[in-house]
Order: structure tokens, then sequence, then C-alpha cells
């Protein structure tokens, strides 16, 4: 994609998107965001800045909604806003438009090999450098990519792997998170073992029989939608064929908010919380110290790389 012009009247749509958008600085940018329920679900260190903001969320991501606030950039993800039939990139093109799709969200419209957290990194960059903020932002990024070269030091290695079910919702059948969401990342980066990893897809319907056959040690609760976390952890308490699942019966419940769960800048602080669950002992005095001795040694390996490449460079 080419923007010649920085965006001056952008539209964001869903929680992660936004928040990336306040992350960065750009509320000053921002005509309008929608798919926001509450603002009491946004971090409290954005209410502040999304206070100014227009809330477009009843009248939803639509072209003429678009349209009348004179939006000349749209920040949204397929299944996130963007949809056939509905507001997609090429519609939006044709009116002068531009647009950027969420990473993670394009296993809707064609293949990818894999997520990871890294691909919200590499959102928020390039939302950076399309709104010339790189070099005000640099800092505020690589304090994100700090924390989670942090958490890998922390759990490489792990040989065994809790097997994570995650609970987004429904009562017949169970919507969960399959091999291309981010919270399958965040398990994975957590040192867990995501459930339903054979669906090939981002937020998957799953199937009870399988929650039962696979027994996960942990169930993820994903807080979000019109029932409680609470209610959630209650329904699957009283569901008698899971009453022999391992995480029933241990009482095994995480709780993840919609916004630590899809692409934005909470994913790594979510991925920390839930390793300290999963492997508290990676996470001892021992352990900080070990992971610490690990970034020095780097730290000084990388030195002195750098040292010999200078001086090769001025022989």
């Amino acid at each position: 994609m080419h923007y010649p012009v920085v965006p001056r009247r952008a539209v964001t749509n869903d929680m992660g998107i936004t928040e990336m958008f306040l992350f960065l600085g750009l509320e000053h940018r921002l005509a309008g965001f929608t798919g926001i329920r509450s603002h009491g679900e946004i971090d409290p260190a954005f209410q502040p800045s999304l206070k100014r903001v227009p809330d477009l969320s009843s009248q939803g991501l639509t072209l003429e909604n678009l349209l009348g606030v004179q939006a000349d950039f749209v920040f949204a993800g397929w299944n996130y806003g963007f949809r056939e039939g509905g507001v997609t990139p090429a519609i939006l093109q044709r009116y002068g438009i531009s647009s950027y799709a969420l990473t993670e969200s394009c296993v809707r419209i064609q293949p990818r090999q894999g997520v990871a957290i890294d691909d919200t990194l590499r959102d928020l960059r390039n939302i950076a450098r399309i709104f010339d903020v790189e070099a005000q932002t640099e800092a505020r990024i690589r304090a994100i990519e700090t924390d989670l070269h942090d958490l890998r030091q922390r759990m490489q290695g792990v040989a065994e792997r809790p097997r994570v079910f995650l609970y987004d919702g429904g009562e017949k059948i169970p919507t969960t998170v399959g091999r291309y969401g981010m919270a399958r990342a965040i398990i994975d980066l957590a040192g867990g073992e995501n459930l339903f990893d054979d669906i090939a897809s981002n937020w998957p319907r799953g199937n009870w029989e399988d929650v039962v056959a696979r027994d996960p040690a942990w169930i993820l609760i994903n807080d979000y939608g019109t029932v409680s976390a609470q209610a959630k952890i209650d329904f699957l308490r009283q569901k008698p064929e899971l009453a022999n699942v391992d995480a029933i019966r241990n009482q095994r419940f995480f709780v993840i908010s919609y916004a630590e769960a899809t692409p934005g800048p909470r994913n790594v602080k979510a991925a920390r919380a839930l390793a300290r669950k999963l492997h508290p002992e990676r996470f001892g005095a021992a352990a900080t110290a070990a992971t610490a001795a690990t970034a020095a040694t780097a730290a000084t390996a990388a030195t002195a790389a750098t040292a010999a490449t200078a001086a090769t460079a001025r022989s």
C-alpha cells in the first residue's frame, strides 16, 4: 500500500485497534471510532484521550457514517469492521479513503503461516510510519519489544505446556480461538498449548466433545460480550459433561479482557500475566536473576560483535 499524504481524519474500529491509535498519541487525528460498547472497557490510561473523540459506535462502520465525518483513513480488520458485502478497503478506495487492515485478521481473506505478537508490533510501526510519528513513538514501541524479549527469555525451554481452552461464549457450541487468533499467540508465549490449534481460523466455533476429550488444564475466559466473565465461569462449572475436565475439577480459570485477547498494546502484558499462572517457577527471584544474566550476556556479545565489525571496517 502507498500513502502519499498523512491522513488527517481517521476512523478506527474495535477496541485493540483504537488503543493502538491512542498508544501512538494519534487521538488528534481521529474523526471518530466505532465498535466500542463502553469507554470503561478502554485502558484507563487512554480514557481521557478518547473522551475528546466522537463515538460513532451506535451507527457502526458504514460507508455513510464514514462519509458523514469526512474520513480519509480507516483502520479496521476483516471481521473487525471490514466484511465482504459491507465496508471493504476496495470500496473505500473508490471514495478516496485510505485504509489499513489489521494483520491478524487477514487470515480471513488469504493464507497465513501463523500469528505472533510481532504482528501487533508490525501494525504499530506501520501506523506510526503512515502518520509520520516514527521518531516520537519509537521509545514506546521499543518498550513493548523489550518486555516481549524478556518474556521469551523467561519461557525459553519450557517442556511441559498445559493445554488451555479459551472460552469466548456460546452454550450449545463454544466460540474459541483457533490457530490464527492473537489469543493463540498469547497462550503460546505464556508456555501453554491452545486446545483448538487444529482449527485454521482466528475466532472459530469449537465443540464440547473435543473440550472433554482434550481435557484442558486451564480455561481462559474472554471477558467480552453481554455475559460477564463470572457468568461464563458459572456456566462452565455447572455443565455436567465438563465435570471431570482437569481445569473444572481444579478450578483453574484465568480471565482475559477482549482488548488483551485481540491485537493491541496490551498483548505482552496479558501473556506475562498468564505465564505467571501457568509457570510460576519462571518468575521467582532465582528465575529473574537468571533471565537478567542471560540478557546481560547477550548484550555483551552484541557489543563485542559490533566492536569487531567496526574494527574490521576501520582496517
